[in-house]
């Protein structure tokens, strides 16, 4: 009986630990929290003043740095927009928005991993070429990404997670008829409006590359100018959003030229090798993308993310 009712003993107790470390894991709320506890002691160059663990892993657009090295050196105030985007199955986070370096606006992507409330890891991507065309465009489009959709307007997190493979694979068949765009997507790089539209768009700027709906059906063969996109991940899923966060690598081996379907021979956009790991945000709404982030700067070729290894191991 005394054996019986220590086994009991040491059920219930491991029961109500288990519950304990239920209760404390990171909501919306707490995730949101610690973001904003990242980048006031970013802002301040102060690591102490945010719940790192020992072992914490940066890295700033791939490079593994200091938590005193980078934008956590220059910076000198948050900007004017923000998007937060929470996974609370995993326990990360991701934050986009506007930072001052110098005073000079940058564009921050931000992933953070939380595990017992400590900062394991803090992946970023910065863009520091940006102009207030560009940032206009974020601010427009910002309140859409920061939506918590109805329940049946949202899609699960098996066919989010489909998304980002569907986009990048239509770029090997030149085709994206497999790729559920909405008739109202549209699509940022660096902020240039480069697909779609939304209201209060500015014009498209003439002789610069675009689409009026992100659905072509056919894709342009000079995008064979990508040679592949890889690698990529999907840290972050936001459900009652209906956005995922993730890093993507696009890779260009330098071709000078792309032979185009009536056979005339047009230059491509890069004749020099370079990898370009993108912070790729998907907002989806009813099962289809509504709008697309895209985040990200060339860097030598086969540098890879940062995370999982370079391109060429």
């Amino acid at each position: 009986m005394k054996k019986i009712q220590g086994i009991l003993l040491v059920g219930l107790l491991f029961c109500i630990t288990v519950g304990c470390e239920l209760s404390a894991q990171c909501d919306r709320t707490c995730l949101e929290g610690l973001v904003d506890q990242y980048l006031e002691a970013m802002v301040a160059h102060d690591p102490s003043r945010a719940p790192f663990a020992e072992d914490i892993i940066f890295t700033e657009n791939t490079i593994k740095l200091p938590l005193t090295e980078g934008l956590w050196f220059t910076s000198s105030g948050l900007g004017d927009f923000k998007i937060t985007i929470c996974d609370l199955k995993t326990g990360q986070v991701a934050w986009v928005g506007s930072v001052r370096e110098h005073d000079k606006p940058v564009i921050l992507s931000l992933r953070l991993k939380v595990v017992g409330h400590r900062i394991t890891e803090a992946e970023t991507i910065v863009i520091r070429d940006v102009n207030e065309n560009s940032l206009e465009n974020f601010r427009l489009t910002a309140p859409a990404f920061s939506e918590i959709l109805d329940p049946s307007e949202r899609t699960s997190r098996e066919k989010l997670l489909q998304i980002p493979d569907l986009y990048f694979d239509a770029l090997k068949i030149l085709n994206d008829r497999n790729v559920p765009f909405d008739d109202e997507c549209y699509r940022l790089e660096n902020g240039m409006l480069t697909a779609g539209t939304f209201p209060g768009a500015p014009p498209r700027t003439p002789g610069m590359p675009g689409s009026p709906k992100c659905r072509n059906g056919d894709i342009p063969p000079v995008l064979k100018t990508i040679h592949n996109v890889t690698p990529r991940r999907t840290p972050v899923v936001d459900e009652e959003k209906g956005i995922t966060w993730g890093i993507y690598c696009f890779n260009h081996r330098g071709l000078a030229s792309v032979e185009m379907p009536d056979g005339t021979i047009q230059p491509t956009y890069f004749n020099q090798p370079n990898s370009m790991p993108v912070s790729e945000i998907f907002r989806s709404k009813n099962g289809t993308i509504r709008g697309i982030w895209g985040l990200g700067s060339a860097m030598p070729y086969g540098i890879g993310d940062g995370w999982t290894g370079p391109v060429f191991p």
